[in-house]
């Protein structure tokens, strides 16, 4: 049996090695760690989940941290807040070219992108496979949500090359929505 101890000090070494160098990013533009996240968050997300709630939940991080965060890239000009159509109590979050720009240069960070880059496709594909599994497990242990891309969610139903049906909203959604993380996601039982 693998030494736990070992595994979680190589982790939290990792862990540590990505928050400095997220952390060193952000200073080049006047951002914490946590403003990096959520333009890296909202990057990835979908319709049902750019909301300042998902993201709070997301980041596991309180409404006030959240809300200051949101309110500082929005001065920034690097988010926009628009109310829903249907629940003018809800606003949307998107990001604009420069916050795009920005996630999309500052994460992953740039030591991680060339790490893997150094690994052969299966290397890649194992320890993704490895990372997913140990991620699941311990969201299932915690509680907490798993906010994982459409298409590994339970709800997920392709119809065609085009479009997918998303079960739980009933919405037909374009393929490449099934890149994007959703704060509904629920795992796949195993086997499905």
């Amino acid at each position: 049996m693998a030494d736990a101890g070992k595994i979680c000090d190589l982790l939290e070494r990792i862990s540590t090695l990505f928050r400095n160098e997220v952390r060193q990013a952000g200073l080049s533009r006047g951002l914490h760690p946590v403003h990096l996240e959520v333009l890296f968050y909202l990057s990835r997300c979908n319709q049902f989940s750019d909301t300042p709630a998902a993201v709070k939940d997301f980041l596991g991080a309180t409404k006030g941290t959240t809300s200051q965060s949101i309110s500082l890239l929005e001065s920034k000009g690097y988010v926009i807040k628009t109310k829903d159509r249907q629940d003018k109590r809800v606003y949307h979050l998107s990001l604009t070219e420069e916050g795009k720009a920005i996630a999309a240069e500052t994460m992953p960070p740039p030591s991680l992108r060339n790490a893997l880059e150094k690994c052969d496709e299966n290397q890649q594909s194992s320890l993704q496979q490895q990372l997913e599994s140990l991620l699941i497990d311990i969201q299932r242990e915690t509680s907490a949500g798993s906010f994982g891309l459409c298409k590994s969610c339970m709800h997920h139903l392709p119809k065609s090359e085009t479009v997918f049906l998303c079960q739980l909203t009933q919405l037909e959604l374009p393929n490449k929505f099934g890149e994007l993380i959703c704060r509904e996601h629920q795992v796949q039982k195993i086997g499905e």
